[in-house]
């Protein structure tokens, strides 16, 4: 693991494919956050003390996940600060230069195939989808069930799309498919409400609540 530390609050930390043979890891272990995935990703923060010297200032952290090229990832943590968080958006456009759409694919695929586990950890309720244009919201948003509800909101910020998903009455298993077709068009983010503050100050909100039904029924209106 190559760990680059972006300034006090933010830590970037590429893995390889062999670090993640080492651990015994694949990408859906990571994207579905089970007992494996989560063991995992505390490792890499703790870890970033001695490579780095990062120390966690909170108990909140905001996560950014991305599959890259030879089945590696790039991960990009901060301490929930705004100016931790925005440093991390920044540098996303970084890491977008190394997206495969392979890697996203088999990603997609490994975790929609996969078996229900009960979950040990603290889930998530709520997710942010960074995606580079609006073509691939639309095509994002019209590959969801128009039988499901998605509260979501759509922000821009600078060149970039942020589609905010709540879980609300949403089953766990529907929710988790919502994040598996997400793999294939965007990034993902585990915000902190930090992460959220940071998006409607700073961030343009272009469509309020129910940005995925209004964007499904452009996509199916053409």
């Amino acid at each position: 693991m190559k760990y680059k530390k972006i300034n006090e609050a933010t830590v970037q930390c590429i893995i390889s494919e062999e670090d993640m043979e080492e651990y015994g890891l694949t990408l859906a272990d990571i994207f579905e956050r089970n007992e494996k995935g989560e063991g995992f990703l505390r490792d890499v923060v703790e870890r970033a003390h001695e490579e780095v010297g990062y120390r966690l200032r909170g108990d909140n952290i905001a996560m950014q996940i991305t599959p890259i090229r030879d089945e590696g990832l790039v991960i990009t943590f901060s301490d929930a600060s705004m100016a931790g968080f925005h440093n991390m958006l920044e540098h996303l456009k970084e890491v977008l230069a190394g997206f495969s759409q392979e890697n996203m694919q088999e990603a997609a695929k490994a975790l929609a195939n996969r078996e229900t586990k009960p979950q040990s950890i603290v889930e998530e309720n709520c997710r942010v989808f960074v995606f580079s244009s609006m073509n691939n919201i639309l095509r994002y948003c019209s590959s969801i069930p128009t039988e499901w509800t998605v509260r979501s909101n759509l922000y821009k910020l600078e060149n970039s799309y942020y589609l905010v998903v709540e879980k609300m009455r949403l089953s766990r298993n529907n929710f988790n498919r919502i994040s598996v077709h997400a793999v294939e068009f965007s990034n993902i983010i585990i915000p902190t409400q930090e992460t959220l503050m940071y998006l409607e100050e700073h961030g343009e909100c272009l469509i309020r609540n129910k940005a995925v039904s209004r964007l499904r029924k452009l996509c199916l209106s053409h």
